[in-house]
């Protein structure tokens, strides 16, 4: 049975998503990194959980859950129709492997109590600045290159917190030290400009 109703309130949780928003990126670009850091950790514990680490990093665990699960391309398209343009390619399949899960309902969570949500860390990834790009055994955020690693490093890797105020505070800390830095090396330039020339006269 298809959970039509969680698909619903993802496309208006994406829809509402920052998808070209350069403001965004630059103020959440740390938070951004540590959801995608999480998203790759949970993907390989459900992969693992699944029976499907082979395929990693592109296990497709919905349909590892279920291989009659739907793949509905209707809600890419709406979410593509009402951002006015299409996604990237990868970023396409990722969301199109969300819709596939939520579509699922309950029952991933019912069989494994124990597992996080694998897809809501990328889902606030999008909300918080938008797309991400394709690199060379990873991705790419404005904070840099993430590597996939592999799946032994993603498992052993301890969780992240991704609740609203951590992920608020880890960008406010940031953003506090680079208008720090930022300051410092104003006013040593003005003091550069008004020193006087030593070596005139």
């Amino acid at each position: 049975m298809t959970d039509t109703a969680a698909s619903e309130r993802l496309l208006a949780r994406l829809v509402a998503a920052k998808w070209d928003d350069e403001e965004a990126e630059e103020l959440n670009y740390l938070s951004r990194g540590r959801l995608a850091n999480e998203f790759f950790r949970r993907k390989a514990a459900w992969a693992n959980a699944l029976g499907v680490t082979d395929r990693w990093p592109f296990s497709d665990i919905a349909v590892a859950f279920d291989p009659a699960v739907a793949t509905d391309s209707v809600w890419l398209e709406r979410l593509e129709s009402a951002i006015g343009r299409e996604l990237q390619p990868l970023v396409r399949k990722v969301v199109t492997d969300i819709f596939r899960w939520v579509s699922l309902g309950d029952r991933p969570k019912e069989r494994f109590p124990e597992l996080d949500d694998p897809y809501e860390p990328m889902v606030q990834v999008f909300e918080r600045g938008g797309e991400f790009w394709e690199g060379q055994g990873g991705i790419e955020l404005p904070i840099g290159p993430l590597l996939y690693l592999d799946i032994a490093d993603r498992l052993a890797q301890p969780p992240f917190a991704i609740d609203a105020a951590t992920l608020a505070e880890l960008d406010e800390r940031d953003r506090t030290r680079l208008e720090a830095a930022r300051a410092r090396l104003a006013a040593q330039r003005s003091q550069r400009l008004g020193s006087p020339d030593k070596t005139a006269g």
